[in-house]
């Protein structure tokens, strides 16, 4: 790392961030307690991170980026694009599980809590659905997709699981999910992704 940071001390600081955020959600962890965590003054944490949202807005990107790598690797790889898009959406709902108070931020960005995580979620969402399409286009040309419109089907795909998340999240007065909950979410995971693969199978 540059200007003499620690890589250590840096993925420390992450780690411990990370696990405060996914507890006890944005709002209320404080610098403090992820310094104290790691055995770090204030002072060494805010010459790595400014301030928390900045602190936060790296956890959740380097979150968005450690679920997608992994499927931007195999879209070269002789994985049929039905079982890629399956995939993804296991570990979407894993992510969301691991993830809920971020995901609850994400539901509070878009009704304009701040502009700045609003931006960072969207961002994210502009990757799923490039990801999502370059699947698509995976299946279209390996003949076991319909020649469909990509940009619509990757925006529609990625729109559908957004929302059966978040219908979780809109209901309830806490953010932690049940089990049950999570029974439900995937069995309806299930239901709208068999639906969506007859829609665009040959």
């Amino acid at each position: 790392m540059d200007n003499g940071k620690s890589d250590d001390v840096f993925l420390s600081i992450l780690d411990s961030a990370e696990k405060r955020f996914c507890r006890y959600g944005l709002k209320k962890t404080t610098m403090a307690e992820i310094a104290g965590d790691i055995g770090l003054s204030k002072a060494s944490l805010y010459y790595y991170f400014p301030n928390k949202e900045e602190l936060f807005k790296e956890v959740v990107s380097q979150g968005h980026k450690t679920l997608l790598k992994e499927f931007e690797g195999l879209l070269s790889s002789g994985v049929p694009a039905e079982d890629l898009l399956h995939g993804y959406l296991e570990k979407r709902l894993i992510y969301f599980r691991e993830f809920v108070h971020l995901s609850a931020l994400s539901l509070e960005s878009i009704n304009s809590l701040k502009p700045v995580y609003a931006r960072l979620f969207e961002n994210f969402r502009k990757k799923e659905i490039r990801l999502v399409g370059e699947i698509l286009a995976k299946g279209i040309a390996a003949q076991d997709f319909q020649n469909l419109d990509v940009a619509y089907f990757s925006d529609l795909f990625i729109a559908i699981f957004q929302g059966l998340r978040h219908n979780v999240i809109v209901k309830k007065d806490t953010v932690n999910i049940t089990e049950t909950e999570y029974s439900l979410l995937r069995k309806q995971y299930e239901s709208a992704f068999n639906m969506f693969m007859k829609g665009i199978k040959k």
